[in-house]
């Protein structure tokens, strides 16, 4: 029986250790933290899993939340800079769904991994320690990027295109609200001013009181809604949400008046700065270890991406890690193949964090106009791959709209549409001259 131990018990931890012990490898999964601990921790990022990697999870018997919201649509409501709705996308998900509290998901995954077998041990891991599992098993793989292993895996500039965090970045968990009055709600919502924020609502399970929403911010840094930066409770970062929505997307203020946090720990503010890792690591002693998740590709959430492209390199690494040979090439070089794919989801996200290009506008258009293909743009948060090229190529973008029946005709409709909206509201606002 081969053997592995794999680092952090995050989502990709934990997935990969379900995974390998159906394939029979005998799986030590070192986390920092005992299932207990997971539960009394703080908040944690809102992971929103997609279609495909439901389905996955659910194929390894980690299904395990029935009573969790899932979502069947996502809409989209842009607005412009002087608060004023522009248009929204209102379409179907082709699968459901699912955002479910990290610390009962890493909670509930360690004790099941457990029960099926898997040798957990609690404590952090230095490089050192790297060293002594490499010693111990066929295959260590590192799935968290902790201080402790701070540039264990090396940035790789190729692959890499940001050097600073591109958003300003706020979370909290809200309960309290009145789905019947406000029934955008009951599925993902998101709320775009372009170049300003971009904030999501996402019908969320929380560990203290199940159906919630998770409200995250994603704020242009020094721009009008980069003003998270001094909170230091959940109550107080609420309160700068109400102030934030109130001038800038006044349509969810009503929303929000009534709900309060979760609980006075699930909330986070800071900011990420994209990286992808070289995907081995070489030990002092020559051993290596292997890096997967968050450990080697790390991306703005704008695009909702972390969990589910780790789910995704699980999948990948899982169904070929029986034909393993122990060498460091070998390694590298399923993650070049893996790359291949996996490249679309850096590159949708970036192309999220970029401006609204022209011809991203005309299919957003579109999509107004037309829920099949506000379906198709949807399924990029399942396979990024599914929207490439079209969603960020001006002559592909054409070719695409033109294939479903969208004329360059339409597409001056649908924006001479917006800009009477906009007129006409700006109009009517203006006060009476004396």
């Amino acid at each position: 029986m081969r053997s592995v131990a794999v680092v952090g018990a995050g989502q990709a931890g934990i997935v990969l250790s379900a995974a390998l012990l159906r394939a029979g490898w005998r799986v030590t999964l070192c986390s920092d933290l005992t299932a207990d601990q997971y539960l009394d921790s703080g908040g944690r990022p809102t992971a929103c899993l997609f279609g495909d990697q439901i389905d996955y999870e659910a194929s390894l018997g980690l299904d395990l939340w029935p009573d969790a919201p899932r979502s069947g649509r996502i809409r989209l409501d842009v607005h412009t800079d002087d608060r004023l709705s522009a248009f929204s996308v209102d379409a179907p998900l082709r699968k459901p769904a699912l955002a479910v509290d990290q610390r009962l998901k890493f909670a509930r995954g360690l004790r099941e991994v457990a029960g099926r077998g898997a040798e957990v041990v609690t404590g952090s891991v230095t490089s050192g320690d790297l060293d002594s599992l490499a010693a111990s098993h066929d295959l260590v793989v590192v799935t968290v990027g902790h201080k402790d292993l701070h540039g264990l895996f090396a940035r790789d500039a190729t692959r890499s295109v940001h050097t600073s965090a591109q958003r300003e970045l706020f979370m909290v968990n809200v309960h309290g609200y009145d789905l019947a009055a406000h029934p955008r709600h009951r599925d993902i919502l998101f709320t775009f001013v372009p170049g300003t924020v971009e904030v999501f609502w996402i019908p969320f399970w929380d560990k203290d009181v199940g159906e919630s929403r998770s409200v995250v911010v994603e704020a242009v840094p020094g721009g009008r809604a980069d003003r998270f930066g001094a909170v230091s409770s959940a109550a107080e970062g609420l309160d700068v949400l109400r102030e934030l929505v109130a001038e800038l997307l006044p349509g969810q203020s009503s929303f929000l008046a009534p709900v309060r946090p979760t609980s006075p720990v699930t909330w986070l503010k800071g900011s990420v700065v994209p990286v992808v890792r070289e995907p081995v690591a070489v030990l002092p002693s020559g051993r290596h270890v292997l890096g997967l998740g968050d450990a080697v590709v790390l991306n703005d959430p704008l695009a909702g991406q972390g969990a589910n492209n780790a789910t995704r390199m699980v999948r990948f690494f899982a169904s070929r890690l029986d034909d393993y040979d122990g060498t460091a090439s070998w390694l590298r070089d399923r993650f070049d193949e893996f790359w291949e794919f996996g490249r679309y989801t850096n590159d949708f996200t970036n192309g999220l964090l970029a401006p609204l290009t022209g011809y991203r506008q005309d299919v957003l258009l579109a999509a107004a106009h037309d829920q099949s293909i506000g379906e198709e743009l949807w399924e990029g948060f399942n396979d990024p791959s599914a929207i490439f090229p079209w969603f960020f190529d001006a002559a592909a973008a054409r070719e695409f709209l033109a294939q479903r029946g969208v004329r360059r005709w339409d597409l001056l409709r649908y924006r001479l549409e917006v800009a009477r909206k906009l007129y006409g509201r700006r109009v009517f606002r203006r006060p009476s001259p004396s």
